[in-house]
């Protein structure tokens, strides 16, 4: 077995590495490290004005914005490779196999590339652009979740042992990935789980509910439905039960649909400060 850990330079690396460490001991996996050095474009960076003065003082300056560029690049390159090497290290040291990987080209779709022979992505919930913005996600991990044929662990700003688990079901078919899931991957041995379906007391909920109840069977200690938006009674239920987890379906609308109403699954990232393993 096979996970990708998607590292950068933001403070969420560490945390990553972690994460995908305890996934792969449990699984007896192989950790590929991988990062991405995105190619940046030198006169935007600069907010360089060539355009607006005469032609030799433009060639001056795009040679000049080259020499830069260059210089900028070999920079990335080094400190990915730092990067990359500690997070080996770290792996290492907690008797995990690893390998690293080193690639040019945009983060989404070299992930998607990579996950081709994997069976789960770790991604840090904010990218080192999005450190100052608490609250809010990287811009990539929509992409990433949306685009992704395997389940991604968005991991939170620091790892802790991972003992209890909420489930936030709504019987749909990400949702229900996530319990057959729970039910029988030997990560979630021993990890007491616990069930929340946010929403009224309706013969489909109570038919979802035995649904899940019946899948997950003694792994279940406490299943139950409870009223009220899915963003709050989630939150909620994540706090009461002490989770270190949550598990669930993602997007299961439209992204157009998302613009117009919202998404649940975002709304738990930005709300929860716990690791969160998606479902497509």
């Amino acid at each position: 077995m096979k996970i990708i850990a998607c590292i950068d330079a933001s403070q969420y690396a560490t945390s990553v590495v972690d994460h995908a460490a305890w996934v792969a001991a449990r699984l007896h996996a192989t950790v590929e490290v991988l990062h991405v050095i995105q190619r940046k474009d030198a006169v935007a960076a600069r907010h360089d004005l060539s355009g607006a003065v005469g032609l030799g003082a433009k060639s001056g300056l795009m040679e000049e914005l080259t020499l830069i560029d260059e210089a900028d690049a070999k920079l990335a390159r080094e400190q990915g490779n730092i990067l990359l090497r500690a997070a080996g290290e770290r792996l290492n040291e907690a008797g995990v196999r690893s390998e690293l990987c080193h690639r040019h080209g945009g983060i989404v779709e070299t992930v998607i590339e990579r996950e081709a022979d994997a069976d789960l992505v770790v991604i840090g919930k904010r990218g080192a652009s999005a450190d100052f913005a608490k609250g809010h996600l990287g811009s990539k991990i929509e992409r990433v979740v949306r685009q992704s044929a395997k389940p991604v662990l968005v991991a939170s700003r620091t790892f802790r042992d991972i003992h209890r688990a909420l489930i936030a079901f709504d019987g749909g078919p990400t949702s229900k990935k996530a319990v057959g899931f729970a039910a029988t991957s030997p990560l979630l041995d021993k990890v007491e789980l616990h069930l929340t379906i946010a929403g009224a007391e309706t013969d489909r909920n109570r038919d979802s509910l035995r649904w899940a109840q019946e899948v997950l069977g003694e792994r279940c200690v406490r299943a139950e439905i409870v009223p009220g938006d899915a963003d709050g009674v989630l939150v909620a239920a994540a706090g009461q039960c002490r989770a270190d987890l949550v598990i669930t379906g993602a997007y299961g609308h439209s992204p157009i649909r998302t613009l117009i109403v919202g998404s649940t699954t975002t709304a738990i990232l930005r709300g929860i400060a716990l690791p969160v393993l998606l479902f497509r």
